[in-house]
C-alpha cells in the first residue's frame, strides 16, 4: 500500500509565504528558498547556504523523515534537545503508574541539566542517568543499567554517552571518578529534598507502589 504524501511537504497545502527570498550570508545576493529546501547553493557566489527558515518539526520524530529529508533526517533526530525529549518520554512511559518516583525523576533531570552546563559536564550523560536511574527500581542497579542501555541504544544515543550513563547507573551511590556521577547524585538529592521525601536507596530498596 502506498503512503500518502506528508501534508507539510505536499505543495498543494502551501501558502504564499512558503516560498521566499533571503540574502546570502557570504555575498549578499538574494536566494529564493522553498520551505522544504534544507540547503541551496547561492546562484551568485556558489556557496552552500542553509535555509534560514527551515523547521525540522516532525523530522525529529517521524519514522518516514528519511523519505523527506534523506540523510539530513538523522542529523535532526540526534540533536541533544530531541534526545532529551525522547529520554523524558521513556521515563514517563515506564514510570506512568509511579507518580512520586516520576516526579522525582523529572525534577532530578531538570537540576542535572542546569548543573551539568554550569560545571562543564556533558549534559546528555547527566540527563540520561537521571531519567533512567529508577526504571525497574525494584531490581539491582546492574539490571537497571541493562534496561537503560537497551533504551538508549534504541533511541539512538551515541555509544560514548551510553557507556558513561550505564556506568553511573550501575554504580548507584558508589562514587565514580566522573563529574557527571557527582552531578547526578546532587541533582537527585535536590529533587528528593524538594519533594520532601527520602531519595531511593541504592540497590533497589525503594519499592514501587
Amino acid at each position: 500500500m502506498s503512503l500518502g504524501r506528508c501534508p507539510g511537504q505536499d505543495r498543494r497545502y502551501w501558502k504564499p509565504e512558503d516560498i521566499f527570498e533571503a540574502p546570502c550570508p557570504h555575498c549578499g545576493g538574494m536566494i529564493e528558498f522553498w520551505k522544504d529546501d534544507v540547503n541551496l547553493r547561492c546562484p551568485h557566489c556558489r556557496q552552500l547556504v542553509t535555509n534560514p527558515r527551515f523547521d525540522p518539526g516532525c523530522a525529529a520524530w517521524c519514522s518516514y523523515a528519511s523519505k523527506c529529508l534523506g540523510a539530513m533526517a538523522a542529523v535532526y533526530q540526534r540533536q541533544p534537545r530531541v534526545m532529551r525529549d525522547k529520554l523524558e518520554v521513556e521515563a514517563r512511559k515506564n514510570l506512568l503508574h509511579h507518580r512520586d518516583l516520576l516526579n522525582l525523576t523529572l525534577k532530578a533531570a531538570g537540576h542535572a541539566e542546569r548543573m551539568a552546563r554550569e560545571k562543564g559536564v556533558e549534559p546528555l550523560v547527566a540527563i540520561a542517568a537521571c531519567f533512567l536511574y529508577d526504571l525497574g527500581a525494584t531490581g539491582e542497579h546492574g539490571d537497571r543499567a541493562n534496561l537503560a542501555q537497551e533504551i538508549m541504544t534504541r533511541i539512538g544515543l551515541e555509544p560514548d554517552i551510553i557507556d558513561r550513563t550505564v556506568k553511573i547507573i550501575a554504580a548507584g551511590e558508589v562514587a565514580l571518578d566522573d563529574p557527571a556521577w557527582r552531578v547526578v547524585q546532587e541533582a537527585r538529592r535536590l529533587a528528593a529534598t524538594e519533594a520532601g521525601s527520602r531519595k531511593p536507596e541504592a540497590g533497589g530498596s525503594q519499592e514501587l507502589v
